[in-house]
Protein backbone atom coordinates (compact mmCIF):
# COMPACT_ATOMS: atom_id res chain seq x y z
CA UNK A 1 0.00 0.00 0.00
CA UNK A 2 1.23 3.48 -0.89
CA UNK A 3 1.03 5.03 2.54
CA UNK A 4 2.22 8.49 3.56
CA UNK A 5 1.95 9.54 7.20
CA UNK A 6 1.83 13.19 8.23
CA UNK A 7 1.44 15.08 11.51
CA UNK A 8 -1.93 13.78 12.65
CA UNK A 9 -3.09 11.73 15.61
CA UNK A 10 -2.72 8.03 14.69
CA UNK A 11 -6.00 7.35 16.54
CA UNK A 12 -7.82 9.56 14.03
CA UNK A 13 -6.30 7.65 11.14
CA UNK A 14 -7.18 4.31 12.74
CA UNK A 15 -10.78 5.40 13.37
CA UNK A 16 -11.32 6.69 9.85
CA UNK A 17 -9.58 3.73 8.25
CA UNK A 18 -11.79 1.33 10.18
CA UNK A 19 -15.14 2.92 9.34
CA UNK A 20 -14.14 3.42 5.70
CA UNK A 21 -13.12 -0.23 5.39
CA UNK A 22 -16.43 -1.29 6.98
CA UNK A 23 -18.47 1.00 4.71
CA UNK A 24 -19.82 2.97 7.69
CA UNK A 25 -18.54 6.46 6.97
CA UNK A 26 -21.78 7.46 5.19
CA UNK A 27 -23.72 6.79 8.38
CA UNK A 28 -21.17 8.24 10.79
CA UNK A 29 -20.03 11.49 9.17
CA UNK A 30 -21.62 14.26 7.12
CA UNK A 31 -21.07 14.29 3.36
CA UNK A 32 -19.51 17.56 2.21
CA UNK A 33 -19.31 16.85 -1.51
CA UNK A 34 -18.86 14.26 -4.22
CA UNK A 35 -16.80 14.13 -7.41
CA UNK A 36 -15.68 11.67 -10.03
CA UNK A 37 -12.79 10.42 -7.89
CA UNK A 38 -14.68 10.01 -4.62
CA UNK A 39 -16.64 11.56 -1.76
CA UNK A 40 -15.59 14.10 0.87
CA UNK A 41 -16.79 13.83 4.48
CA UNK A 42 -16.58 16.06 7.52
CA UNK A 43 -14.66 14.83 10.56
CA UNK A 44 -14.01 17.36 13.31
CA UNK A 45 -11.82 20.05 11.71
CA UNK A 46 -10.88 17.82 8.79
CA UNK A 47 -12.23 16.97 5.38
CA UNK A 48 -11.77 13.31 4.48
CA UNK A 49 -11.71 12.38 0.81
CA UNK A 50 -12.54 8.72 0.24
CA UNK A 51 -11.43 7.54 -3.18
CA UNK A 52 -13.65 5.29 -5.28
CA UNK A 53 -12.23 1.75 -5.39
CA UNK A 54 -11.98 1.70 -9.19
CA UNK A 55 -10.52 5.17 -9.54
CA UNK A 56 -6.85 5.00 -10.51
CA UNK A 57 -5.89 8.69 -10.51
CA UNK A 58 -5.26 9.67 -6.88
CA UNK A 59 -2.68 12.39 -7.29
CA UNK A 60 -4.46 15.08 -5.23
CA UNK A 61 -2.11 14.51 -2.30
CA UNK A 62 1.02 14.86 -4.42
CA UNK A 63 -0.23 18.16 -5.84
CA UNK A 64 -1.19 19.49 -2.41
CA UNK A 65 2.26 18.54 -1.15
CA UNK A 66 3.86 20.61 -3.91
CA UNK A 67 1.56 23.51 -3.02
CA UNK A 68 2.02 23.19 0.73
CA UNK A 69 2.44 26.44 2.57
CA UNK A 70 0.32 28.47 0.18
CA UNK A 71 -2.67 30.03 1.92
CA UNK A 72 -5.07 29.23 -0.93
CA UNK A 73 -4.78 25.46 -0.57
CA UNK A 74 -5.88 23.30 2.38
CA UNK A 75 -3.10 21.60 4.29
CA UNK A 76 -2.66 17.87 3.69
CA UNK A 77 -2.46 15.82 6.89
CA UNK A 78 -2.54 12.20 5.75
CA UNK A 79 -2.85 10.08 2.63
CA UNK A 80 -3.04 6.40 1.76
CA UNK A 81 -4.63 4.38 -1.04
CA UNK A 82 -8.21 4.57 0.25
CA UNK A 83 -8.44 8.10 1.57
CA UNK A 84 -6.70 11.36 2.40
CA UNK A 85 -7.22 13.94 5.15
CA UNK A 86 -6.98 17.70 4.65
CA UNK A 87 -8.09 20.82 6.51
CA UNK A 88 -11.83 21.44 6.40
CA UNK A 89 -12.72 24.85 4.97
CA UNK A 90 -15.60 26.65 6.66
CA UNK A 91 -17.14 29.28 4.45
CA UNK A 92 -18.96 29.55 1.13
CA UNK A 93 -18.23 28.89 -2.52
CA UNK A 94 -18.16 31.61 -5.14
CA UNK A 95 -21.22 29.96 -6.66
CA UNK A 96 -23.14 30.32 -3.41
CA UNK A 97 -22.02 33.95 -3.10
CA UNK A 98 -23.27 34.80 -6.58
CA UNK A 99 -26.62 33.15 -5.94
CA UNK A 100 -26.92 35.34 -2.85
CA UNK A 101 -26.31 38.43 -4.97
CA UNK A 102 -22.71 39.01 -3.96
CA UNK A 103 -19.90 40.05 -6.28
CA UNK A 104 -16.26 39.05 -6.15
CA UNK A 105 -14.15 42.00 -5.09
CA UNK A 106 -10.71 42.87 -6.40
CA UNK A 107 -8.94 41.63 -3.26
CA UNK A 108 -10.42 38.13 -3.59
CA UNK A 109 -9.74 37.96 -7.30
CA UNK A 110 -6.11 38.92 -6.62
CA UNK A 111 -5.89 35.97 -4.21
CA UNK A 112 -7.15 33.63 -6.93
CA UNK A 113 -4.64 35.08 -9.36
CA UNK A 114 -1.80 34.62 -6.89
CA UNK A 115 -2.82 30.98 -6.38
CA UNK A 116 -2.75 30.39 -10.14
CA UNK A 117 0.71 31.96 -10.29
CA UNK A 118 1.96 29.67 -7.52
CA UNK A 119 0.65 26.65 -9.41
CA UNK A 120 2.34 27.82 -12.59
CA UNK A 121 5.62 28.35 -10.75
CA UNK A 122 5.44 24.69 -9.64
CA UNK A 123 4.68 23.45 -13.17
CA UNK A 124 1.10 22.70 -12.12
CA UNK A 125 -1.76 23.69 -14.40
CA UNK A 126 -4.89 24.58 -12.36
CA UNK A 127 -7.37 23.20 -14.85
CA UNK A 128 -11.10 23.36 -14.16
CA UNK A 129 -11.19 26.26 -11.72
CA UNK A 130 -14.86 27.14 -11.32
CA UNK A 131 -17.37 28.73 -8.98
CA UNK A 132 -17.95 25.56 -6.93
CA UNK A 133 -14.38 24.59 -6.09
CA UNK A 134 -13.23 28.03 -4.96
CA UNK A 135 -14.31 28.97 -1.46
CA UNK A 136 -13.90 31.97 0.82
CA UNK A 137 -13.32 31.02 4.44
CA UNK A 138 -14.46 32.84 7.57
CA UNK A 139 -11.33 35.01 7.50
CA UNK A 140 -11.99 36.19 3.95
CA UNK A 141 -9.22 34.00 2.50
CA UNK A 142 -9.70 32.26 -0.85
CA UNK A 143 -9.38 28.47 -0.64
CA UNK A 144 -9.24 26.15 -3.64
CA UNK A 145 -10.75 22.95 -2.30
CA UNK A 146 -10.55 20.58 -5.28
CA UNK A 147 -7.37 19.98 -7.29
CA UNK A 148 -8.74 16.84 -8.94
CA UNK A 149 -8.24 18.14 -12.47
CA UNK A 150 -5.00 20.00 -11.84
CA UNK A 151 -2.06 18.40 -13.61
CA UNK A 152 1.70 18.54 -13.56
CA UNK A 153 3.61 19.26 -16.75
CA UNK A 154 7.08 20.13 -18.02
CA UNK A 155 5.52 22.39 -20.65
CA UNK A 156 3.72 24.93 -18.47
CA UNK A 157 4.42 27.72 -20.94
CA UNK A 158 2.14 26.01 -23.48
CA UNK A 159 -0.81 26.58 -21.14
CA UNK A 160 -0.31 30.30 -20.48
CA UNK A 161 -2.98 31.51 -22.88
CA UNK A 162 -5.60 29.12 -21.55
CA UNK A 163 -4.82 30.16 -17.97
CA UNK A 164 -5.30 33.79 -18.98
CA UNK A 165 -8.62 32.98 -20.62
CA UNK A 166 -9.79 30.95 -17.63
CA UNK A 167 -9.00 33.76 -15.20
CA UNK A 168 -10.76 36.34 -17.35
CA UNK A 169 -13.80 34.08 -17.73
CA UNK A 170 -13.88 33.56 -13.97
CA UNK A 171 -13.69 37.31 -13.46
CA UNK A 172 -16.58 37.80 -15.88
CA UNK A 173 -18.83 35.18 -14.28
CA UNK A 174 -18.08 36.54 -10.82
CA UNK A 175 -19.58 39.89 -11.77
CA UNK A 176 -16.34 41.79 -12.30
CA UNK A 177 -17.20 42.82 -15.85
CA UNK A 178 -16.48 46.52 -15.95
CA UNK A 179 -14.98 46.45 -12.44
CA UNK A 180 -11.54 47.60 -13.53
CA UNK A 181 -11.01 50.93 -15.27
CA UNK A 182 -9.60 50.52 -18.76
CA UNK A 183 -7.00 53.13 -17.85
CA UNK A 184 -5.86 51.23 -14.77
CA UNK A 185 -2.44 49.74 -15.16
CA UNK A 186 -2.58 45.95 -15.35
CA UNK A 187 0.07 43.97 -13.57
CA UNK A 188 2.00 41.71 -15.90
CA UNK A 189 3.11 38.26 -14.81
CA UNK A 190 6.47 36.99 -15.94
CA UNK A 191 7.00 33.28 -16.25
CA UNK A 192 9.91 31.33 -17.70
CA UNK A 193 9.37 28.03 -19.46
CA UNK A 194 12.93 26.95 -18.56
CA UNK A 195 11.87 26.49 -14.93
CA UNK A 196 9.60 23.54 -15.67
CA UNK A 197 11.57 21.06 -17.79
CA UNK A 198 12.30 18.96 -14.73
CA UNK A 199 8.65 18.04 -14.07
CA UNK A 200 6.77 14.90 -15.08
CA UNK A 201 3.35 14.95 -16.71
CA UNK A 202 0.17 13.68 -15.05
CA UNK A 203 -3.53 13.99 -15.71
CA UNK A 204 -6.49 14.28 -13.37
CA UNK A 205 -10.28 14.06 -13.50
CA UNK A 206 -13.25 15.67 -11.73
CA UNK A 207 -17.01 15.63 -12.15
CA UNK A 208 -17.14 19.44 -12.19
CA UNK A 209 -16.14 20.91 -15.51
CA UNK A 210 -16.92 24.37 -16.82
CA UNK A 211 -16.60 25.52 -20.41
CA UNK A 212 -16.54 29.10 -21.57
CA UNK A 213 -17.13 30.31 -25.10
CA UNK A 214 -15.35 33.20 -26.77
CA UNK A 215 -18.67 35.03 -26.98
CA UNK A 216 -18.67 35.36 -23.19
CA UNK A 217 -15.49 37.39 -23.14
CA UNK A 218 -16.56 41.01 -23.46
CA UNK A 219 -13.71 42.30 -21.41
CA UNK A 220 -10.16 43.34 -21.80
CA UNK A 221 -7.85 40.31 -21.83
CA UNK A 222 -4.75 40.27 -19.69
CA UNK A 223 -1.65 38.74 -21.24
CA UNK A 224 1.02 36.76 -19.48
CA UNK A 225 4.52 37.49 -20.72
CA UNK A 226 7.28 34.95 -20.90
Amino acid sequence: MDRHAFSIDPAVVEHLGSIIANGEIDQRHRLLGEGLSGKVYEFENYAVKVFKPDYSEKEDADLLTRLSGHAAFPALHYKEDQFMIVDKVSGYTLGQALKAGEKLNERLFNQIEEAVERCYAEGIIPDDLHLNNIMVNQDGQVKIVDVGRFFHTNQAVAHKEKLTDDLEALKYYCGLFGFFSSSKRKRRRRYSSSDYHRHRGHSYSSSHRRRYSSSDRHYRRKRYSS
